[in-house]
């Protein structure tokens, strides 16, 4: 009768010990899965960080494509906005950019600064323009672009550019330039 009741008392002690392991077994699953989708929202936010640095990009791409449309009117200091960009103090609100250069999922504020006055010379040329230096100046602009996609994703986005443009000095082109 005493081996009947050993067996009995293992058996109960088997049983504590595969709870024990189960235990151990859901707390290591549920860890896993908690380290999981946090993993998933880290990726989902850097996914949407270079989204918006990228929409960004494209709105300082398309002002940089049109970069001899800007007027040099002004001095140092003289903002270009877009039309009703809040929150910026601009001088002027006539800055355009080509419909679909961003897309139309969050917005976008951009904002061209004149940094310095005209400058006498280009200050970096390639050495095949190096002699035609005396005809030309450069204007020295700030390109600012910030995006928020928060219609979409929480993706937000703020990048800065400088721009050099290059204006004509040439005494065969009216003589000088503003």
């Amino acid at each position: 009768m005493t081996g009947v009741r050993a067996v009995a008392r293992e058996g109960g002690v088997v049983l504590v010990v595969s709870l024990l392991v189960l235990l151990m077994l859901g707390i290591i699953a549920s860890t896993v899965a908690r380290t999981g989708l946090l993993e998933l929202h880290m990726a989902g936010n850097e996914e949407a960080r270079i989204a918006a640095m990228q929409q960004a990009l494209a709105a300082v791409d398309a002002i940089l494509a049109r970069a001899g449309d800007l007027p040099l009117a002004g001095g140092v200091g003289y903002r270009l906005c877009l039309p009703g960009s809040p929150g910026l103090a601009c001088d002027e609100h006539s800055l355009v950019l080509e419909p679909g250069a961003v897309s139309a999922a969050g917005s976008v504020d951009v904002a061209v600064t004149r940094i310095a006055p005209l400058a006498g010379r280009i200050p970096v040329m390639a050495e095949s323009q190096a002699s035609s230096t005396v005809y030309y100046r450069v204007a020295t602009f700030e390109v600012q672009a910030v995006y928020d996609g928060a219609a979409r994703n929480p993706g937000r986005a703020a990048i800065a550019q400088g721009l050099l443009v290059q204006v004509s000095s040439s005494p065969r082109s009216g003589g000088g330039a503003p």
